[in-house]
């Protein structure tokens, strides 16, 4: 094979097109470092091209702040007036609805309970047999009139002739009877915690069809509380096992003489409705209570305007009520309830008086309210302080760390420097295990009380409980060290139930297992005398021992908040005891 040789003119060509190329690429370099200079004009008119190629660049940081400002702006949209007006606008004037944070139980009336919104709607159902003011005494229900007898153990009522169930049969003397009768059944044959606990001892039976007269085993001035019942009928009831009623749809679907009646009933809500065979005419026909599971939910159904109202006992709850100007406030301090801590004396570990004082002293009971933000009122011992029966001549207790070391001290503690805790001679720390009820306010409370005596050198266990623990594993078989429990108490200061000796099981409520000869005999008398001045002097000697004893911790009444829009008129919280009794004068209500 030869080579073939290019000639000399095509080597020169071929160079000076190598020289132009690269003339042309030196020239294209120098285009693109001469950038053309910013213009604001420019990049207003492309901003999307910058925003997309900026978005993308941080995600997904980017993604995240899309989101958040989305919802900062939803939040700002549903807290705004104009989105509760136009709810609230879209419901009619003859409506209320109210919300609370809680859950539903049971309807019947014959069983006892602490459910706030189980307790507001049989005030609405149902009618009493008699009322009690807020003072204790009697005031008309179905019985107009009555008669008492020199001795006090027999009483004769007159029955109301136009009172009619929610389905148009008049109510009859029938009723009545089979009322308290199934009441002492539930207690007395299945030990039920029902009404009739408090009608041990008596009889009821008919004179004709218009009186009725209860027979008294012995005289007790509480007798008023205790038949102040609501009344059921016996048409829809009679055929149900006593043993069964506590599972009848009765409880859910109740029917009574109140004014409104149950018409819808689901997990979340109750829907009531106007009782067309009663009395009254109210303006407001038709009545919503919705139950929410927890404060955030609550909130979010007053923002948008789904509810006219709510209310509770905790001020943290309702924080968010101070950002609206068109709401009224009302308030109820609930003399008759007490928030308090149980000590079981029935526990070897409490049955020490002076450990149980010493406790009492380490507790900084004010501080306690004012860090866990709950709305109540201290108190100090079993009465509250304006109630007629309070004893102000005590010393009670109040926090004092000292006092508290030098009776620890005397029972073999000492507070270790290095721990900071209250030790055996084995250095065991003294500890204590506190069961409470499972709610968003006990957890808070509870919290603040690990904290509080774990300042103070004591070790606190928490057992958190829900219902049916509570009231089946714990207040049943009274198998607790410290209980923090609410007790509801009768505005007639007899506690016969909660601290005389014979009450310690289970469904009485002694729960402390509390046990003192004395007491149960002051208690005794007291409740036999229907005089004032004897009376008070033997409950100031009840209080006396009792403190000594220190069977509790007595933390505080709490005190009901109710917020309800500014255009709902007639409300009377005052002149009632209790807060599910907020709608006795419903028929006054209404939207202006």
């Amino acid at each position: 094979m030869t080579k073939k040789t290019i000639p000399e003119e095509e080597l020169e060509k071929v160079s000076t097109m190598r020289s132009v190329l690269e003339e042309i690429s030196l020239n294209s370099n120098i285009v693109v470092k001469n950038k053309k200079k910013f213009s604001l004009r420019d990049f207003i008119w492309d901003y999307p091209l910058y925003v997309s190629k900026a978005f993308r660049m941080f995600v997904p940081l980017s993604y995240i702040l899309v989101f958040f400002l989305i919802g900062a702006l939803l939040s700002l949209f549903l807290q705004s007036d104009i989105v509760a007006k136009v709810f609230s606008e879209q419901r009619n004037k003859d409506t209320y609805v109210e919300g609370s944070v809680g859950a539903i139980s049971s309807f019947n009336p014959l069983f006892l309970t602490n459910n706030y919104v189980d307790r507001a709607v049989e005030e609405l159902v149902f009618d009493r047999f008699v009322y009690i003011d807020k003072d204790g005494n009697p005031v008309s229900g179905i019985a107009t009139e009555w008669v008492v007898s020199q001795d006090r153990l027999k009483y004769e009522f007159t029955v109301a002739s136009d009172k009619h169930w929610q389905t148009g049969e008049s109510v009859t003397i029938d009723d009545i009877i089979f009322t308290f009768e199934t009441a002492i059944s539930l207690k007395r044959d299945y030990d039920y915690d029902s009404v009739g606990s408090a009608l041990t001892g008596m009889t009821i039976e008919r004179i004709d069809n218009a009186h009725v007269r209860f027979t008294l085993s012995e005289v007790t001035p509480s007798f008023w509380e205790a038949i102040s019942i609501a009344i059921v009928p016996k048409l829809r009831l009679e055929s149900v096992s006593v043993s069964e009623l506590p599972f009848d749809m009765f409880a859910k679907y109740p029917v009574g003489s109140g004014k409104f009646k149950v018409t819808r009933t689901d997990q979340n809500a109750v829907y009531l409705k106007d009782n067309e065979y009663d009395e009254y005419n109210p303006a407001i026909k038709e009545i919503t209570l919705k139950i929410y599971p927890d404060k955030e939910s609550l909130e979010t159904a007053y923002r948008i305007g789904a509810l006219d109202g709510v209310g509770g006992w905790d001020k943290e709850l309702f924080s968010f009520m101070s950002e609206y100007s068109n709401v009224k406030e009302y308030s109820k301090r609930e003399n008759f309830r007490m928030k308090t801590i149980f000590f079981n004396t029935r526990k070897d570990s409490l049955k020490n008086k002076d450990l149980r004082v010493a406790l009492s002293y380490l507790l900084d009971k004010e501080s306690l309210l004012n860090i866990s933000n709950v709305n109540g009122s201290l108190l100090k011992g079993v009465y509250s302080e304006n109630t007629w029966a309070f004893n102000s001549n005590l010393e009670y207790y109040s926090y004092n760390p000292e006092k508290a070391k030098t009776l620890l001290t005397s029972l073999g503690y000492t507070k270790s420097e290095e721990s900071g805790y209250y030790e055996t001679k084995n250095q065991e720390f003294l500890t204590f295990s506190l069961s409470y009820f499972e709610s968003k306010t006990n957890e808070r409370l509870v919290g603040i009380l690990v904290d509080l005596f774990a300042k103070e050198g004591i070790v606190l266990k928490t057992e958190k409980l829900n219902y049916n623990q509570i009231t089946q594993e714990i207040i049943a078989t009274r198998d607790f060290e410290l209980l923090l429990y609410e007790v509801e108490c009768t505005v007639d200061p007899d506690q016969y139930n909660l601290w005389h000796s014979l009450k310690t099981n289970y469904p009485d409520l002694n729960l402390s297992g509390y046990s003192y000869e004395r007491v149960d005999i002051l208690l005794e008398d007291a409740r036999k005398s229907f005089d004032k001045s004897v009376r008070k002097s033997k409950y100031d000697l009840f209080q006396k021992y009792l403190i000594a004893d220190a069977p509790a911790i007595f933390l505080y009444n709490p005190t009901f908040m109710y917020y309800v829009k500014d255009n709902l008129e007639g409300l009377d919280i005052e002149n009632v005891k209790y807060s599910y009794e907020r709608f006795h004068n419903i028929e006054n209500w209404y939207w202006k």
